[in-house]
């Protein structure tokens, strides 16, 4: 279906600007240090760093707080194909991702039988995972944030016996790593994808406790969700080990507390705060003239000063991030759809009534309970996003996975509804009953 379908195309489509790659740079400032990087693991073998002269330099002191994952991934495939990376080759790690994303979702979908679910967005997420492509790591956001929601659906659904036990072993495999793919490519999305899934393993470890079965293999998998997430740190650490390199002053990741502390200056507020980075360097020197942008210690004030605001006006910081939310939740997510608010109280509401009814067990589709939890908490977590940060489509738009997800949920949740009678009636006794009255 890919192959000849949506990928190939989209493949097809990056692959014609070719012949401009020495003439075009990106608008994304961080895309064209990725190249420069991606050089010089091809001329030293060195990631994660810039080449000056006979020095390797972290490429944090250039792409200044900027997550690793492009940079990283681009630098190990020049490496290994020895070639110059392009920034047809960041679309087309864009589109590997994303389809990547979209193929381990459906797949897991399929595996646990909730078969139309998974049909849905097979027919439909190519448009949203692949209808929309660039040079900057946005465009990948919704590959990798779902396939590191497969991690906690796995973890429950495995405990429910909805899949066998080499099948389970096998997503949940697959959900780690695509966890520690998430944590490099975005540590935003990194983080609420570690966080859904340490309370999905709470969820496990309940489940385990109340059939009395052993949770060694849950604290191995609790483990194996925190070296994951680390991962940024990780390939930081090992770079530098195996390197002369020069001491790094910026951190290796995107840095929240930044963003945290200027989010507040989104809208209009009485706190005196612009959404602008200048603005954060500008509050943070007035503590410290001497700090350097994007160091450990200049996230360290952030952090403060943040902290500092919410204690000092927590009113005025519920109202700025209620104001957000409410943006975001006022705009579709999809085009064309329904506002994102509106779908996100569909979902919630038909979860709400099908557990108090029961109707998840009754229907044979707990799978469909499972699945739509962890949907529904991954859209929330980007609300909370939205709210915290920046109610930008940009940042917001990878949630149409999970739209699509839920969906799909409610549909086959329905169509299993009307099935049930009707498949009740055609059932062999019923009809010999019939047939002797």
């Amino acid at each position: 279906m890919f192959v000849q379908g949506p990928f190939s195309a989209a493949y097809r489509d990056v692959a014609r600007y070719d012949r401009h790659v020495d003439i075009i740079k990106s608008d994304w400032a961080a895309a064209n240090i990725w190249l420069e990087s991606a050089d010089c693991a091809l001329a030293r073998g060195a990631w994660l760093a810039i080449c000056k002269d006979d020095r390797l330099v972290p490429i944090s002191e250039v792409a200044i707080a900027d997550d690793p994952g492009h940079a990283l991934f681009l630098g190990l495939w020049s490496r290994l194909s020895e070639r110059r990376a392009t920034l047809v080759d960041i679309a087309r790690l864009n589109i590997l991702l994303n389809t990547l994303g979209l193929v381990i979702l459906a797949g897991f979908l399929l595996a646990v039988r909730a078969t139309l679910t998974s049909i849905v967005l097979l027919v439909l997420g190519p448009v949203e995972y692949l209808g929309w492509m660039g040079t900057s790591p946005h465009w990948s956001f919704i590959g990798i944030v779902s396939m590191a929601s497969v991690l906690p659906m796995a973890l429950v659904a495995k405990e429910e016996a909805l899949l066998s036990r080499r099948a389970g072993q096998a997503f949940i495999a697959i959900g780690v790593i695509a966890l520690a793919v998430a944590a490099l490519v975005r540590e935003p999305i990194g983080l609420m994808a570690c966080a859904i899934s340490l309370a999905a393993i709470v969820v496990a470890a309940l489940r385990r406790r109340q059939m009395k079965r052993p949770l060694p293999g849950l604290i191995a998998i609790t483990a194996s969700v925190v070296v994951a997430v680390a991962a940024p740190q990780w390939a930081t650490m090992a770079r530098d080990a195996s390197f002369a390199m020069e001491p790094a002053r910026h951190v290796q990741t995107h840095g929240l507390s930044h963003t945290l502390y200027i989010g507040l200056g989104f809208v209009e507020n009485r706190l005196g705060i612009r959404y602008d980075d200048a603005f954060g360097e500008e509050v943070a020197r007035r503590v410290d003239p001497d700090v350097v942008l994007g160091s450990t210690e200049y996230f360290r004030i952030m952090r403060k000063l943040y902290i500092d605001q919410v204690l000092e006006d927590p009113l005025e910081v519920a109202r700025i991030y209620v104001e957000k939310a409410m943006q975001t939740l006022a705009r579709p997510t999809m085009h064309p759809g329904p506002p994102f608010g509106v779908f996100l109280a569909i979902a919630a509401i038909h979860l709400l009534i099908a557990t108090l009814f029961g109707a998840w067990r009754r229907l044979a589709f707990v799978q469909g309970l499972i699945v739509e939890v962890v949907a529904l908490a991954f859209a929330l977590a980007f609300l909370a996003q939205a709210a915290l940060a920046l109610p930008s489509h940009a940042y917001v738009v990878a949630v149409n996975g999970f739209v699509l997800v839920l969906f799909g949920v409610i549909l086959e949740f329905f169509c299993r509804a009307i099935w049930r009678p009707v498949s009740r009636r055609l059932e062999p006794a019923v009809i010999l009953s019939r047939l002797r009255s």
